[in-house]
């Protein structure tokens, strides 16, 4: 899983590696700007790949020349501190709660460009804390420091916090595989999006066979 969420820094000539940054570089055409500004990257359900595609999206933004910054807001399942090997316990949810600063709170990965803001401490209150005033000034915050700020998030369907989010950034990835993902879920989460006015600036396709 490690190796595979970081193929396009490992592995920056390989055919999956210039496939993301063909996505990357869709992203920014679609969303008319020289800054991608703020992304998520969904999927209908668990388990099916976005935390790698938030990545491999991320490493391929800096590879450009971009500063960007990836949150890990999937608090029920984070996994960026153990891709990038964190051992910080502090992170978003910590910057929420108001217990650290969020400059205090980001760190440089050893990709250059990329920063990143585990998702810290679970607190009992973590899902609430996702929808406040508090949650929209880490965005505007980022937004100073960085052009393009990308957050990994929970699926869409079941949990309330990626429309949420979705609803508060400047775009939407929705990826979807292949293999699992059943069609009705897909039209689903699209459709659950498309209520909170969230901006699908593309979806990536897990696992396409032939």
């Amino acid at each position: 899983m490690i190796k595979s969420s970081l193929i396009a820094f490992l592995n920056p000539t390989s055919e999956v590696a210039e496939q993301y940054r063909t996505i990357r570089n869709h992203i920014r055409f679609a969303s008319g700007r020289d800054k991608v500004g703020s992304l998520v990257v969904t999927s209908p359900s668990g388990a099916e790949g976005k935390s790698v595609a938030a990545v491999n999206l991320a490493i391929t933004m800096a590879q450009r020349g971009d500063r960007v910054l990836l949150i890990d807001a999937n608090i029920r399942k984070p996994v960026l501190h153990v891709v990038f090997n964190v051992q910080s316990s502090t992170g978003l949810m910590d910057v929420l709660a108001n217990k650290i600063e969020f400059s205090s709170a980001t760190m440089k990965t050893d990709i250059d460009g990329l920063s990143m803001l585990p998702s810290g401490s679970f607190l009992h209150n973590s899902m609430d804390l996702l929808g406040t005033k508090k949650m929209a000034s880490v965005l505007e915050q980022a937004a100073e420091h960085y052009d393009a700020i990308i957050l990994d998030c929970s699926p869409v369907l079941g949990t309330p916090e990626a429309s949420d989010l979705a609803s508060r950034c400047d775009g939407v990835v929705l990826v979807v595989n292949s293999g699992k993902t059943q069609q009705e879920k897909a039209i689903e989460a699209s459709r659950t999006l498309e209520l909170v006015k969230a901006n699908i600036v593309g979806v990536i396709l897990n696992n396409k066979k032939g």
